[in-house]
């Protein structure tokens, strides 16, 4: 289904081609400044979503893992999710069974709550930009830092520091990803506003986390597209958030295919090591559980 979507959505930037005739030209000419703003923000979000992935799977399973493998986990599951199933998340999970003893349930129920915050404040950003309307960019600005501030609020207390914090991450990357659609829709030529870049933050985060087929091609296309339609008064409004959609994935791919397949060597030696020392003890792991003091 995600295939045949992005097939669609190509077939969509190809014959409307003189609709989008101006976004094509700039393409031609692309500022280096976006798009080194384009790839830098798609590498910012590693780290952001690695310590998101770090509190949870601690907080399921009382594991800490290092930020710099679980940063690589982060940018080699990315790769892998770009294919449908999310074999990355899957592979994530039996990563952290063979190498940390981590039960698979307490794994999934990380990387499940991770996504869930990551759609939970999409929808918030999403419902800020529509309340914010036409009020403009100050506005726009204003909400998302309160919104911050208030997500730090509840790391004053020691029970609630690290949902805060991983609650203050998903809210920065969604603040990265509203300036990184910032900078592809000005490499087609066109400016966004702040309020519709929040919208298209929150659109994408939305899209990206519909189980299964929301980190595969296809979906997030055509849902940035249609959000883009309904808050710009463009013509080719549709074509240009699909377009602008596209430059983001193959940002995204610029990033993560030497990045995670160099994390994917990385990795997959530590997990030769793990398997090695399990064959020579005859013994998995034990699986590590919260007790009673950690879970309260």
């Amino acid at each position: 289904m995600g295939l045949l979507l992005f097939a669609v959505a190509i077939w969509l930037i190809i014959t409307h081609r003189q609709e989008a005739a101006a976004a094509w030209e700039s393409l031609q000419r692309p500022d280096p400044l976006a798009i080194l703003i384009v790839l830098g923000t798609i590498l910012a979000s590693i780290p952001l979503s690695a310590v998101v992935q770090q509190i949870l799977l601690h907080r399921s399973s009382g594991v800490h893992v290092p930020l710099g493998e679980m940063s690589r986990l982060v940018s080699a599951a990315g790769l892998l999710n770009m294919l449908p199933l999310w074999p990355g998340a899957l592979g994530r999970i039996g990563y952290h069974r063979v190498v940390h003893g981590i039960e698979p349930m307490r794994s999934g129920v990380a990387i499940v709550g991770s996504r869930l915050l990551a759609a939970g404040g999409g929808l918030i950003i999403l419902c800020a930009a529509w309340v914010v309307g036409p009020r403009g960019v100050d506005w726009a600005i204003a909400v998302w830092v309160a919104m911050l501030a208030g997500l730090t609020l509840p790391g004053l207390w020691p029970s609630l520091r690290a949902a805060s914090w991983a609650a203050v991450a998903v809210w920065v990357d969604l603040g990265l990803s509203a300036i990184r659609y910032v900078a592809a829709f000005y490499l087609l030529g066109t400016s966004l506003d702040a309020v519709t870049s929040e919208a298209l933050a929150g659109t994408s985060n939305l899209a990206s986390s519909v189980p299964f087929v929301g980190g595969g091609p296809g979906l997030r296309e055509w849902a940035v597209g249609w959000m883009t339609s309904r808050l710009e008064l463009l013509p080719d409004a549709l074509v240009l958030g699909v377009m602008a959609d596209i430059l983001v994935r193959i940002g995204t791919l610029i990033v993560l295919a030497p990045l995670g397949g160099w994390s994917l060597k990385s990795l997959s030696g530590t997990l030769k090591r793990a398997v090695m020392d399990q064959s020579s003890s005859g013994s998995m792991p034990k699986s590590r559980t919260v007790n009673n003091a950690s879970n309260s």
